[in-house]
């Protein structure tokens, strides 16, 4: 298991948030993966702590797997594409529920996707029911893919991202429009008040100037905090 997996696992967490409208992009990768690779089965997983999440896949129908006993747990381990030509020769899944029972794995074979600050995900990653292996062409292919898998859920990221910082800026011009010009104008009002030499400078405008004062602050404070906030929530791209 990776040594920093805390870290990783939050790296998956940003990504789980998929926008649908791009769902269709993930579905044609894999089933550009199942062709290119020639395997029945094609999937786009993110591993979570317990859990292997199914984002796009063709040739089977489960949106989750456990991840003790997942192809894809030892596959983000390392920094290469992945490949498993006969299951039942490795001692690593010959036992495997997937491969003991249907439907009968043999051969799998994957490709990390990366987060932008390089923790491996999730994966690209193709099984079939007989051993083989592939070409030097096709792990390419499937490399190549995987990237272009990364590109699409980091755009996806940022553009969330993006979203949540509009909101945020529309919410500040709300705060300086509404609350806090107002007692801006009543500070100002009273200090007119007090230059006009035939009012009297009693305690009451005093008290106004000083009440002011304080829901001034109070609002430049709630501002502050607001910013801060979404700063503390914000993940560079």
């Amino acid at each position: 298991m990776y040594s920093n997996e805390v870290e990783r696992v939050e790296a998956v967490q940003r990504y789980l948030d998929f926008n649908l409208e791009r769902q269709k992009d993930l579905q044609e990768i894999v089933m550009l993966a199942s062709v290119i690779c020639n395997s029945p089965i094609a999937l786009i997983t993110l591993m979570d702590y317990d859990i292997q999440l199914i984002k796009a896949k063709v040739g089977v129908d489960v949106e989750e797997m456990p991840r003790n006993t997942s192809f894809c747990t030892h596959a983000i381990q390392i920094d290469k594409i992945m490949v498993v030509k006969d299951a039942t020769k490795d001692v690593r899944f010959a036992n495997a529920p997937v491969v003991v029972n249907n439907p009968h794995i043999r051969f799998y074979a994957s490709a990390n996707l990366k987060s932008y600050d390089g923790f491996n995900v999730g994966t690209l990653c193709v099984y079939d029911t007989k051993p083989k292996d592939l070409t030097e062409q096709q792990l390419e292919c499937l490399g190549a893919l995987a990237n272009q898998v990364s590109h699409i859920m980091e755009l996806d990221r940022s553009l969330n991202q993006l979203k949540k910082q509009h909101k945020s800026l529309r919410e500040i011009a709300r705060i300086q429009s509404h609350e806090i010009r107002q007692p801006v104008a009543s500070i100002l009002g009273l200090i007119d008040l007090m230059k006009d030499p035939s009012a009297s400078n009693d305690i009451e405008c005093i008290n106004l100037l000083e009440a002011s004062a304080n829901q001034l602050d109070e609002r430049i404070r709630t501002m502050v905090n607001h910013i801060n906030d979404q700063e503390s929530d914000y993940t560079p791209a």
